[in-house]
């Protein structure tokens, strides 16, 4: 179903959408726990050893980044949704996780949890020594400008890999389950990342989602593995 609805609309809607979903929220039962094998091969092949410090957008309850935590890296996860990442924050206070609120879109400035609020600029945490747009995130961005403007602020942070997921039906559309999206091939976003001025060291569309790892600074990244595009 296509919609023409307002941006705002669009993000109070997804917000919303996903703080509804027990998959997200860590006190759950369902929620979803373990990296998917794309991301696990990611982080194997591509990623600096721990402790390096790794930034993770649209960190939803926290999955990606207790799944870090968990193997020593230290994190700095930011996620749209206060309420998400509240439930995201209690549960990780026995990890090296600084939970903070914001969007892609206001890049390089989100907020703490605190009331109230205290606006950070995330380049005073930077570099990173990687960077992960969480899972399939990247296919809420309603516009190939807004696609290629996360990639440049999040290169902008990042000195090391950067792994972006997407849906990969290549269609646009809205669903009461997840709000906006548009579907991206691995081959499309490694275009947006290369117009946004991003090196591309790996795309793939195994497992059933379209990824690709990129970065800033291709040269300083070892065992670069790059698929034909």
């Amino acid at each position: 179903m296509r919609s023409s609805a307002s941006d705002a609309f669009y993000e109070v809607y997804n917000d919303l959408t996903y703080s509804r979903q027990v998959i997200y929220r860590p006190e759950n039962k369902a929620f979803r726990s373990s990296l998917f094998a794309f991301e696990e091969r990611t982080i194997t092949r591509h990623f600096p050893i721990p402790p390096a410090t790794v930034l993770i957008g649209a960190a939803g309850g926290g999955r990606e980044a207790f799944a870090l935590a968990r193997r020593g890296y230290q994190v700095v996860a930011f996620e749209p949704s206060r309420s998400v990442a509240a439930s995201m924050a209690s549960a990780c206070r026995e990890f090296r996780i600084e939970t903070l609120v914001g969007r892609y879109e206001g890049l390089p400035f989100v907020s703490s949890l605190a009331q109230p609020p205290v606006v950070i600029d995330l380049r005073s945490r930077a570099p990173f020594a990687a960077a992960i747009l969480g899972w399939i995130s990247f296919s809420h961005l309603r516009s190939d400008e807004r696609c290629i403007e996360t990639l440049r602020q999040i290169g902008n942070l990042t000195i090391g890999p950067i792994l972006v997921s997407a849906h990969p039906i290549r269609l646009i559309g809205f669903s009461v389950h997840m709000g906006y999206y548009r579907g991206l091939s691995s081959a499309e976003i490694g275009k947006l990342a290369e117009r946004a001025g991003l090196g591309v060291l790996y795309v793939d569309e195994t497992d059933n989602w379209s990824y690709a790892v990129v970065s800033a600074c291709p040269k300083r990244v070892t065992g670069i593995i790059r698929t034909p595009m």
